[in-house]
């Protein structure tokens, strides 16, 4: 099962995840309902979770809630959207940033995760 889970159904996004996780050596796979999610965190693979806050809120605030406890949860947003943030931050996500800053960063933390997993394995 896949160690990179996006909630999202943005196209642009959804390839930019899947792309930079299989430069780093993890599987990526995309979500866009609560029951899919469930069922891939159930896997025990996932070590993170990227939710796209342009979706609607109900989706991405319970899929937060629902990943949290299992895989780190990174919430991105619009940076005009200043209510995603803040609801992404009530619901629990670990991070929250805006989507500049997280197509950046998006390579560093999935090489980190990377890294942490492949310690794992080797132990």
């Amino acid at each position: 099962m896949a160690n990179v889970l996006s909630v999202a159904t943005d196209l642009m996004f959804t390839s930019k995840i899947s792309g930079t996780a299989r430069a780093v050596g993890l599987t990526a796979a995309t979500v866009s309902n609560l029951a899919a999610l469930r069922a891939a965190l159930a896997s025990g693979d996932v070590k993170v979770v990227f939710v796209d806050m342009s979706m609607p809120t109900e989706i991405t605030c319970d899929a937060i809630a629902a990943s949290r406890e299992v895989a780190t949860t990174i919430a991105f947003y619009s940076h005009v959207q200043t209510q995603l943030r803040e609801a992404a931050e009530s619901a629990g996500a670990h991070e929250v940033m805006p989507r500049s800053r997280f197509v950046t960063e998006l390579p560093e933390m999935l090489e980190r995760i990377a890294k942490t997993s492949e310690k794992a394995r080797d132990e």
